[in-house]
């Protein structure tokens, strides 16, 4: 939807979008350049429940940050941890470059 406008616009439009996300403080040293350009290339998953999201042995192209609701992390059908429980209702999908 957004490839249409120009780069300027996009990435203003992004961190709009983004906002939530890139106010976490894992992001608070990073500088408006670095901000706006990983705006661009977020991108939002929604995952139902009892759906896998990454299964062991998967290589990992992506990171996920949860942003509302929880994930468990399970092993031989054991739950090992809950993650999440946060503020936002999808997981935001970070694509590698």
């Amino acid at each position: 939807l957004l490839k249409d406008f120009p780069d300027e616009l996009r990435a203003d439009i992004a961190m709009h979008l983004n906002k939530e996300l890139l106010q976490l403080p894992l992001f608070e040293s990073a500088s408006r350049g670095c901000l706006r350009s990983l705006s661009l290339i977020i991108k939002t998953s929604f995952c139902a429940p009892a759906e896998f999201l990454i299964r062991q042995g998967d290589a990992l192209q992506a990171i996920y940050f949860v942003c509302s609701g929880s994930m468990e992390v399970l092993k031989d059908n054991t739950v090992l941890a809950i993650l999440g429980e946060s503020v936002k209702r999808f997981i935001i999908r970070w694509k590698t470059l």
